[in-house]
This record gives C-alpha cells, sequence and structure tokens, in this order.
C-alpha cells in the first residue's frame, strides 16, 4: 500500500512539474500580420473573420502555451520589422522567398503550401500543360512576383504579362474580359468564388507553381522552434490545419 501511494504521489509531482516547466517557457511572440486584407489568410482589423493564420496560430499557441501578438505594417515594412527584431515572426512564408533578407532567420517544418493557379473565365477555360498552350494571350500577374516558367515568353513577348498591383485587380479586369487569364493564389481566389457568386463565371486551371509554408522565426526566438514543430506535426496528423483551410473552401 505504501509502495502504491508513493508511486501516486510521484506520478503527481512529475505531473505538477511538467506543468511548471510548460507554463516557465511561454513566450509571447510579436507575428507579423500586414495592412489591409488578403481573404482567407487575414481579414482587415476590427473584422469579426479570423482568417487561416489566427487560426492555425490559436491552435499551435493552445498547444505550445504561448501567446501571440499580432503587428499589423504595410508589406516592406513589417520585413524591416523582422530584421531588426520588432518583430519575431513571420507567420507563412518561404526560404527561397526571403534569399535577399538580411536575416533569414530560423524556419518551421513545413504546414501548407502557397499555390498560383490560372484563372479563367468559364467560356475561355482551356487545358494548359506547358506555356505554348497561351502564346499570344494577356495574362494578369502580380506586379514584384516572379514566374520562372513563363518569365522568358513574357520577356520576348510571345505571351504578353500585365502586372497588376492585387488579386482584386486580376480578378475584376479578367471579368471585364481585359485579359485572357489570370495567375493567382488558389486559396484567394477559391475563397473569392464562394464569397462573391462567381462560381458561373470562373474556373480554376493548372497550377503554376507550388511552394511549402513554414514560419520563420527571428533568430532571437529559435529556441522555440522545437515546441512549435512539435504541435505542427500534431495539428497535421490529427486534420486540425487541413479543418481549418476547409473552412473557408
Amino acid at each position: 500500500m505504501i509502495k502504491h501511494h508513493t508511486y501516486r504521489l510521484t506520478a503527481v509531482i512529475f505531473m505538477v512539474l511538467s506543468f511548471f516547466t510548460h507554463i516557465s517557457s511561454a513566450e509571447t511572440f510579436r507575428v507579423m500580420l500586414h495592412t489591409g486584407a488578403f481573404p482567407p489568410y487575414f481579414f482587415k482589423e476590427g473584422d469579426s473573420r479570423t482568417g487561416t493564420i489566427r487560426d492555425i496560430f490559436t491552435a499551435i499557441t493552445q498547444e505550445t502555451g504561448d501567446s501571440v501578438e499580432y503587428i499589423r505594417a504595410p508589406f516592406k515594412r513589417s520585413l524591416r520589422l523582422f530584421e531588426t527584431g520588432k518583430i519575431d515572426i513571420e507567420p507563412m512564408t518561404n526560404p527561397v522567398w526571403r534569399k535577399s533578407s538580411s536575416v533569414p532567420g530560423s524556419y518551421s517544418v513545413p504546414f501548407s503550401v502557397s499555390e498560383e493557379v490560372i484563372l479563367f473565365r468559364q467560356e475561355q477555360y482551356i487545358a494548359v500543360h506547358s506555356p505554348e498552350d497561351l502564346l499570344g494571350k494577356t495574362i494578369g500577374v502580380i506586379k514584384g512576383y516572379y514566374y520562372p516558367i513563363y518569365e522568358p515568353y513574357f520577356a520576348d513577348g510571345r505571351i504578353k504579362a500585365n502586372r497588376l498591383s492585387s488579386e482584386n485587380k486580376l480578378i475584376q479586369l479578367l471579368l471585364a474580359e481585359r485579359l485572357d487569364q489570370a495567375f493567382i493564389n488558389k486559396d484567394f481566389v477559391q475563397y473569392q468564388i464562394k464569397t462573391q457568386n462567381y462560381t458561373e463565371q470562373l474556373v480554376v486551371g493548372e497550377s503554376t507553381s507550388v511552394v511549402e509554408q513554414m514560419i520563420r522565426f527571428h533568430p532571437a526566438k529559435k529556441s522555440a522552434l522545437p515546441r512549435f514543430n512539435k504541435a505542427i506535426k500534431k495539428l497535421l496528423k490529427d486534420g486540425s490545419i487541413e479543418s481549418i483551410y476547409a473552412r473557408y473552401r
């Protein structure tokens, strides 16, 4: 009987120590969130909708015991804030996009992908297997983005690139028949099709690129990587992250 109680007491002590160790290691992270909106990833400040970034970080921090503070700033300024240590985390990115950064940072395991697709007006849909299928077309693309397979075709005019400032502009000009097709983020356009009743007007075609998404930590916060990676792996395994994305599709 004494031995049994000793085992129980040891177990309780271990649980209490584990709890306080978990609490003592918890931190508050300043997370990058740009101004404006880019649904379904994030919405304007004050919007009651949360978006995939907030939902994913809520799920992760429930596992890690940490908390987050969202810092809103224009895109270029937010990258500078990361480099100066005033932002701790960039929530969805890839090392290939930050090769020129003076502070490369440390990356989590991948938790999703960023996929670019070809968007068509429904009556103009064609199967695209290579850039040759779009010769002579005017394609809407995002200014500042690079499209490796298509850039040589844009450069010599075989395909005309109309470089625009936002995904909303791509959709507007495509619907106005001022573009033949558009290259656009798949999550964004699926959300727009769903919420703006574009089902009968727009068709999502083949992918132009698929890039893994990770969390980038400032070097000062890289010690948090192991517990974030553990949480991400759990949320991927139990389907929680997929369920978050599914809410907006």
